[in-house]
């Protein structure tokens, strides 16, 4: 559910970048962070599990 919410995020990210409602860099720069947090919550998710 949590990576869901994240993908869901990162693709209105991506897309508002596309039609100009950003700047770029910025929006990339989101992006990475999402991309670092989504391992860091897969990451304890696998925790969890064990």
């Amino acid at each position: 559910m949590v990576r869901g919410s994240i993908h869901k995020l990162e693709t209105y990210l991506l897309l508002s970048g596309r039609i100009g409602l950003g700047e770029q860099k910025e929006i990339e720069i989101i992006v990475d962070i999402l991309q670092e947090e989504s391992k860091m919550i897969i990451s304890l998710i696998k925790k969890r599990e064990n």
